[in-house]
């Protein structure tokens, strides 16, 4: 009776070690599944880095054609451009509760809400062979529409150093004789890629000219 009862003590102890590797087993393939998951949402995020790049580039030269005509004192909706800085805007177009203006990077009315105003981005760029598709918003760094030299505005300027030293006595590093007349606007530009995998980038660039 005795070597019976080891025999069957040893299949009880058998059966547990199998079940005991197959559950070591199936946690190293979720524990691989998702490495190869995350590796591939990092994959896709980097693609869409490198498009985004592509976008700002597109709303620069846009810019650029236009840095000295008046036509950069008003909006222009249609090109993703506006000539002021909106108070409570929400760039990423969720239209969060709390938020004023958002951006229809989705052309879904900023989700339906009625008390958000929605602002257009620039057209959408053709599908790259990734999928990807680029769009982009300028926003001009100021109060208002209209000239920024108008006294009733106020923008963000950039004044281009002008390499002088100090006058005798004078100490403040912020005095008006150290930087040049001429002053520069400065525009963001927010540059927005969806992708595969529901893959969202933003990237924003501030600039001026």
């Amino acid at each position: 009776m005795t070597p019976q009862r080891s025999e069957g003590a040893g299949l009880v102890v058998a059966l547990v070690m199998l079940i005991v590797m197959s559950m070591s087993a199936l946690a190293l393939v979720r524990a691989v599944s998702t490495s190869v998951l995350v590796a591939g949402n990092f994959a896709f995020r980097q693609a869409a880095v490198m498009a985004a790049e592509a976008g700002s580039e597109a709303a620069i030269l846009w810019l650029t054609a236009r840095a000295t005509s008046p036509d950069l004192y008003s909006d222009q909706p249609n090109q993703g451009y506006y000539a002021s800085l909106p108070e409570g805007l929400d760039i990423s177009g969720s239209a969060p509760v709390g938020a004023k203006v958002a951006i229809d990077w989705d052309k879904d009315t900023c989700n339906s809400r009625a008390s958000v105003t929605c602002a257009s981005a620039s057209p959408e760029t053709t599908k790259d062979a990734a999928g990807q598709v680029i769009q982009y918003v300028i926003h001009r760094l100021c109060r208002s529409a209209g000239s920024p030299e108008d006294s009733a505005n106020s923008c963000l300027l950039y004044r281009e150093s002008s390499q002088v030293s100090p006058k005798k006595g004078q100490f403040s590093y912020g005095a008006s004789s150290r930087f040049k007349s001429n002053s520069a606007v400065y525009y963001r530009i927010t540059t927005r890629v969806s992708g595969p995998r529901n893959t969202t980038v933003f990237i924003q660039t501030l600039m001026h000219f």
